[in-house]
């Protein structure tokens, strides 16, 4: 997981489909992109904001409270751009 600069925002960069989807769901960032991270059908997901050390706690400790619904919701988003990817990529 790594930080990059885009203009005077930060976006986010993560191969973790569940934490993207969890930053999602508690409406912390929004998706920019996905990248093909050239390691077989991996890919990266670029969010528009980087969490903050409540972020991370609330996911890493399960103490983080997102509504299943949203949380599944994002999920669904994330895996359907991952396949786009895929299918553009081959």
């Amino acid at each position: 997981m790594s930080k990059v600069k885009v203009g005077k925002s930060r976006s986010y960069r993560t191969e973790k489909l569940i934490f993207a989807a969890y930053l999602i769901a508690l409406d912390k960032a929004e998706l920019v992109g996905v990248e093909p991270s050239g390691i077989g059908k991996n890919v990266t997901f670029v969010l528009s904001n980087s969490p903050t050390d409540e972020d991370l706690a609330g996911f890493f400790n399960g103490a983080g409270l997102v509504s299943a619904l949203r949380f599944a919701e994002s999920i669904n988003a994330l895996k359907g751009a991952s396949h786009e990817i895929w299918r553009r990529n081959g």
